[in-house]
């Protein structure tokens, strides 16, 4: 069976290796500036994005250059967005740092960009693990725990922190030592 293009996923569309150099480059940077115009992107995700939709990697080149020398696409603006965007989602510091060079930016650039006091980390987490536990009322203590620490640990938090902020959000002024030891 035929793969059927869905409308407005390029049907219609001259393939980018059929055009001229110039009018490839005119057609790579209107697809750039679509993806920029939806949310803010690193140069490596608009380089694979482009490149999936079948552009000269020379052509790729130029059109990046050009978007930074405008600044209609800057790496440090787009870690301070997504930055921003993890932080409101619960996201820890060091989770933010990996998401941020799975997106292309350098280990310094992630570094700089998620850098925030620690005081504020263990606020969010706080925070997080709160207001999920108010949600979990009726179940038992041990299993509001367990599931405090795995949704802190999701979001990147150290264990240690996952179980101290999972076991004060859970209401545990003090766990029996043997719960304590069956806890993660």
């Amino acid at each position: 069976m035929a793969h059927r293009r869905k409308p407005g996923d390029g049907a219609g569309k001259p393939a980018p290796s059929t055009l001229s150099h110039d009018e490839e480059l005119v057609a790579a940077r209107e697809a750039a500036l679509r993806l920029l115009a939806v949310r803010e992107r690193s140069a490596v995700e608009l380089r694979s994005r482009l490149r999936q939709k079948g552009f000269d990697p020379d052509v790729i080149v130029s059109v990046l250059d050009r978007l930074q020398e405008t600044d209609l696409q800057d790496d440090a603006r787009f870690g301070a967005q997504f930055v921003e965007a993890a932080t409101r989602r619960g996201m820890a510091g060091r989770r933010i740092q990996m998401e941020l060079r799975a997106r292309g930016l350098s280990k310094e650039e992630a570094a700089r960009a998620a850098t925030e006091d620690p005081e504020s980390e263990l606020a969010r987490a706080r925070d997080l693990a709160e207001r999920k536990a108010a949600r979990m009322g009726d179940l038992p203590l041990e299993t509001r725990v367990r599931r405090l620490i795995s949704l802190l640990a999701r979001k990147g938090f150290d264990p240690d922190t996952c179980r101290i902020v999972a076991k004060e959000a859970a209401g545990s002024p003090s766990l029996d030592p043997l719960v304590e030891r069956d806890l993660p």
